[in-house]
């Protein structure tokens, strides 16, 4: 049979013989790569929000550094297998060349499902989260009206929407604008983002509990129609259930974990992008870990402070009453309250855009996630040719890029206009779970491929005996189960809730029909796709 790429009779197995993509990026672009997918800001802000209100007792600061400890051992699991296979394609590329094709594709598809919809939701978070209550406090600030009313109106079905398409839009613009502007922005975003989390840090360390309660108390009496707001909805939350008794629950601190643990699994996420590292072994390293101790640091200080200053039943309660009691009528984010206690207008817009900042860094961070992976499908041939175009002048796959961007628009819309998805975390639980089984095949690789692992650079190093890839997927294979149970165990943050493991069941379903009808299209093509699978992916 003739090919494009071959004489006649010559079987091509890659869909051509050069990826296309390029190593452009450094050991600080892919830190910061990595620093911006954890989402400082955003991670701090969903702790502080959920941990006191749904999880009194349990220590944040407790939970974090348990969080930390298990996700440096994944990323040193991730570490050694992207140094063995430094391609781009996420877990696809590690996984097509131990397990079974399909399972593979499957544990894939489950992965870049979940980065898409939260691309979707940290679109949505930036309006929620971001938008809304910085233009709403800054009303409550400067006294306007028209600010507090614009808060609202973001918030509505439509406006909210249209936004976060907006958003997603501009993620695929820049995106196929090429991997140097991309990484460009991304230096410009982290420069503001991390300025915004110093200057929080700044406001909490120069306050204190006695100076905010009289500045929240003055600000929003006239607000909520009731004397000393700061210990009415203290009183609220406790009079609705919230309950806490001074001391930490070990409980509690177990499954408050999950909370930092979710933002983390973004410092590992340059696997994604792992063809396109220079200094593979240095980069990839320094990237991941350097990403969880640079967010620990920030979080244990701005934890501190923020229960210092504005109080920890205060925040629980803040949170826990916003269906029902005496609230502050929009999100209580720290960003926000740290505007309250200056007065300044302001600091509460800086330190909110330094927010919307971190959040935005999820955004390009996970689609390009998504499109290196179904990139990676089409070279193995396992997907349609056309998401595996690469642009010859700017190196980059701008079908992969439209088509990963409509579905997070799709996935915008049904969260925004229907039901559809009750629990907003279920998909990452899944997503742990195919990390926890293509790093529980890395155990075996060593022994199962050594004709790929010899060619590793690090096939010689020993770890009591046993090679390194076997001991670094083993301690992250035991990590990612101890937080698949963690999160299946907490029905605030996963859970299992039938309906939407059925959605995430179809998701599985979805993958192992794709991977059949795909293999079966190009048998009737005169192609073997297993043949790419007992090689090194195309660099």
């Amino acid at each position: 049979m003739a090919t494009p790429d071959g004489a006649a009779g010559e079987q091509r197995i890659f869909l051509r013989k050069a990826s296309g993509l390029i190593r452009t990026a450094g050991t600080m672009d892919t830190f910061i790569y990595n620093l911006g997918l954890v989402s400082v800001g955003l991670g701090v802000a969903s702790m502080m929000f959920y941990g006191p209100a749904y999880y009194p007792g349990g220590n944040l600061l407790t939970g974090v550094l348990l969080a930390a400890a298990c996700m440096a051992l994944i990323a040193f699991g991730f570490i050694t297998w992207t140094i063995t296979l430094p391609r781009s394609g996420g877990i696809y590329v590690f996984g097509s060349r131990i397990l079974p094709p399909s399972i593979a594709l499957t544990m894939s598809l489950v992965e870049i499902t979940a980065w898409l919809f939260y691309n979707a939701i940290a679109a949505y978070w930036i309006v929620l989260l971001g938008i809304s209550p910085a233009l709403t406090f800054t009303g409550y600030l400067t006294g306007s009206e028209a600010l507090v009313n614009a808060g609202t109106t973001v918030l509505e079905p439509w406006p909210m929407f249209l936004i976060g398409a907006c958003i997603l839009i501009l993620s695929g613009i820049i995106l196929s604008a090429g991997m140097r502007f991309y990484l460009l922005t991304q230096k410009i975003v982290f420069t503001v983002a991390v300025a915004g989390s110093l200057l929080l840090i700044l406001v909490l360390m120069t306050g204190s509990n006695a100076e905010f309660i009289p500045a929240f108390d003055k600000l929003m009496a006239p607000i909520l129609g009731v004397e000393n707001p700061y210990q009415a909805i203290i009183a609220s939350g406790r009079e609705n259930g919230w309950a806490w008794d001074g001391s930490w629950d070990g409980t509690q601190t177990w499954l408050v974990s999950n909370w930092p643990f979710l933002p983390l699994v973004g410092a590992a996420f340059s696997i994604a992008i792992g063809g396109e590292i220079k200094s593979v072994e240095r980069s990839q390293t320094f990237g991941m870990l350097g990403a969880i101790v640079g967010a620990v640091v920030i979080w244990l200080v701005t934890i501190t402070l923020c229960n210092s200053v504005f109080g920890y039943e205060f925040l629980g309660t803040a949170a826990y009453n916003l269906t029902e009691g005496v609230g502050v009528q929009t999100d209580p984010t720290i960003t926000l309250l740290a505007g309250v206690l200056t007065g300044s207008p302001l600091i509460c817009l800086l330190v909110s855009i330094g927010f919307i900042f971190w959040m935005w860094m999820w955004i390009p961070g996970m689609h390009t996630f998504g499109v290196r992976a179904i990139v990676a499908w089409s070279f193995d041939r396992v997907a349609p040719e056309a998401w595996g175009q690469i642009s010859p002048t700017r190196h980059t796959p701008v079908v992969a890029i439209i088509f990963t961007m409509c579905i997070g628009i799709l996935f915008l819309a049904l969260f925004v206009f229907t039901e559809f998805f009750s629990s907003i975390i279920i998909l990452i639980e899944a997503a742990v779970l195919a990390w926890a089984v293509v790093l529980g095949a890395g155990i075996f690789f060593p022994y199962l491929r050594p004709q790929i692992y010899e060619k590793s650079p690090i096939s010689h190093r020993k770890i009591l005996g046993l090679p390194m890839m076997t001991v670094g997927c083993f301690l992250g294979f035991c990590a990612a189960v101890f937080f698949f149970i963690t999160l299946w165990s907490d029905p605030v943050a996963a859970g299992h809730d039938p309906q939407q493991l059925a959605i995430v069941g179809g998701v599985f379903v979805i993958g192992l029909v794709f991977y059949f009808v795909m293999k079966a299209i190009r048998r009737s093509q005169g192609v073997d796709v297993t043949l790419a699978f007992k090689e090194i992916p195309i660099e």
